[in-house]
């Protein structure tokens, strides 16, 4: 429990000097790439898998949640900055088959998102299918990486699907 407050404490005080210096929670902002170490597994059986489907220029992707628990599980997740825009996961990242990098598109200015708070509670076995459709792409085939960022049983959690290819044609 003690870490519990070491962390919160450490979190705390600067958001806090944050919302006296400006009026309001600072704008969170993520990498449009996934973590450069492992995904955070979480402490609760919680699943993910990513489908995508590419029509015209445009890719849905489709992230996959699972409860593999045997009691109702809180979900609690926020908008966030991902892939160019303010919004709910899933969160991905592009890479080209080859391996070459492919940048989020660049907003035009700064991106702040709402501090809205979305919550769901999962049965056990039950699935929640977050789903987001990226800007036109050039043509060619694509390495996506679709992940749940947020918190789990009240913990923070990070569960990233397994990378699907997607094509553009």
């Amino acid at each position: 429990m003690s870490l519990r407050l070491l962390v919160l404490a450490v979190l705390l005080v600067p958001l806090l000097g944050s919302c006296a210096l400006l009026g309001g929670a600072p704008p969170r902002e993520l990498s449009s790439q996934p973590p450069a170490t492992a995904p955070v597994q979480p402490a609760v059986p919680l699943t993910a898998r990513a489908a995508g489907g590419a029509t015209r220029r445009e890719i849905t992707v489709a992230l996959t949640l699972q409860n593999g628990s045997g009691q109702p599980l809180a979900l609690r997740y926020a908008a966030q900055v991902n892939w160019g825009s303010c919004g709910l996961p899933p969160y991905v990242a592009l890479t080209r088959v080859d391996g070459a990098a492919v940048s989020a598109p660049a907003p035009a200015g700064r991106l702040t998102c709402p501090g809205l708070q979305f919550s769901r509670t999962l049965a056990p076995g039950e699935t929640l299918t977050l789903k987001r459709t990226l800007p036109p792409l050039p043509p060619g085939r694509y390495t996506l990486t679709a992940w749940f960022d947020g918190e789990a049983g009240g913990e923070p959690v990070r569960v990233q699907a397994p990378g699907i290819v997607v094509e553009v044609n």
